[in-house]
């Protein structure tokens, strides 16, 4: 689905900017009480924001937040569309979401769970940091205002988001499940 298609399927509008917020299928709560305070700082400056919350914060989330340009959403089956509207994500850092968002090209600014077992969030935020695909930003740092000034920075100079996103691409690992099935048949013939 392209970028145009997919803004229309979350009712965006197609001529300005959409900030992607994921915290995980059931939503983030630190995320989404920040984004409750904030969301103005976003759309103040032009920018839509779609946010992905969980099911269990929507209802309270959709009566408080009354925002023309925020989009509030529950739950999406299709990643993929969410993934082509937005033109930069702010999301937890779990594998599958990561290896999803590497896949499209998304520039992310990572704010990994901070009690993650064994801290892999941090661990896998800072490697696609490391390569260039994204910002992290420790949780603890939300009410610091960094966040909106990291965002607001990365839209004006979409040139660094365009770098960031062919440096998340090259993250992607598409044939990984041909590879570890060719690899596991090598040992099993072995």
């Amino acid at each position: 689905m392209d970028k145009a298609q997919a803004k229309q399927k979350f009712n965006c509008n197609d001529s300005q900017p959409v900030l992607a917020i994921l915290g995980g299928s059931q939503g983030s709560v630190p995320l989404n009480h920040h984004f409750q305070k904030e969301c103005k700082k976003y759309t103040q400056s032009g920018i839509q924001i779609l946010w992905q919350c969980g099911k269990i914060n929507y209802e309270s989330l959709h009566q408080s937040v009354d925002e023309t340009d925020v989009h509030l959403i529950p739950f999406t089956d299709d990643m993929g569309a969410l993934y082509s509207a937005a033109d930069l994500i702010v999301s937890r850092a779990g594998a599958l979401a990561l290896s999803e968002m590497a896949l499209m090209g998304k520039a992310m600014v990572l704010v990994p769970f901070p009690h993650s077992a064994g801290d892999h969030q941090l661990k896998n935020a800072q490697a696609f940091s490391k390569s260039g695909a994204a910002v992290v930003l420790p949780q603890s740092k939300l009410p610091t205002g960094n966040l909106e000034t990291t965002v607001l920075d990365l839209f004006n100079k979409p040139e660094k988001i365009q770098e960031m996103e062919k440096q998340s691409i090259q993250m992607a690992a598409p044939d990984a499940t041909e590879n570890i099935v060719s690899t596991i048949m090598e040992i099993a013939i072995s």
